[in-house]
Formats: structure tokens, C-alpha cells, sequence
């Protein structure tokens, strides 16, 4: 019994280290903003995520299609980035991305691996524009 608990221990602070050190990558040392898509019921749902430029608009990888929903009949969004709110209109661009994928490489580094190693199981994520209102 005392080894069953031993070990249910070793396996429980493991998972939580995981996460907390995924959590870590994810937000330490890089530009992560906050988008906040409107719902159906009027409030603003926020989510943290990275972000990268490419010629007159910004771009952002889902986390599949279900996280695209958030879009569906309210493609105007915003976006906290350095301390401003600036307003957006969302389009999901389905289809491969090197240019995005690239700028995100160089941007996130170590980081942009390790979150497309845990999800290369996943759907395969979809690029989303924002353009400026």
C-alpha cells in the first residue's frame, strides 16, 4: 500500500511539474497578447497567445476547429498587445502556412517546439488574420 502511494505521488508532482513548465515556456521571455472574442451572451472570452506580423496584418495559430467557433458570426475581436486594446477582424485561413510558421519559429523558439511536439497528435492547427479596423 505505502509503495502504491509512493508511486500515485511521484506520478501526480510529475504531472503538475509538466504543466506548470509548459505553462512556463509558454509565457516567459516572449510576446504573448490576449485576444478577447465576443460570445453569444455578450461577454468577452480571453485567451492568451502568441502572435507574429507579416506585412499589413497579424496572425495567430488556432488550436483546431472547435477554438475557430469563437469567431463564428463575430469576427471582430480585440487584442491587448503592449498595454493597448486595438480592434480586429478575424479570418481563418485554412491551408499551410510556411511564411507563419516560420515567423513564429523565429520568434518563440525553443518554445514554438515544444508546443507543436505536444500537439502533433492534435488537429492540425489553423491560421487565423487579423486585420486592423
Amino acid at each position: 500500500m505505502r509503495r502504491l502511494l509512493l508511486g500515485t505521488s511521484i506520478v501526480g508532482a510529475t504531472a503538475v511539474l509538466l504543466v506548470l513548465a509548459h505553462l512556463a515556456v509558454i509565457e516567459i521571455g516572449r510576446e504573448v497578447v490576449t485576444l478577447r472574442t465576443l460570445r453569444s451572451d455578450g461577454e468577452w472570452r480571453e485567451t492568451r497567445l502568441w502572435i507574429v506580423d507579416e506585412g499589413g496584418s497579424s496572425w495567430l495559430h488556432s488550436g483546431g476547429t472547435d477554438w475557430l467557433q469563437r469567431f463564428d458570426g463575430t469576427p471582430v475581436v480585440e487584442i491587448e498587445r503592449g498595454g493597448r486594446i486595438r480592434r480586429y477582424r478575424a479570418q481563418a485561413v485554412p491551408g499551410p502556412h510556411p511564411r507563419v510558421d516560420q515567423l513564429l519559429r523565429e520568434k518563440y523558439g525553443l518554445a514554438d517546439q515544444w508546443v507543436r511536439f505536444l500537439s502533433a497528435d492534435n488537429e492540425e492547427t489553423v491560421a487565423v488574420r487579423l486585420d486592423p479596423l
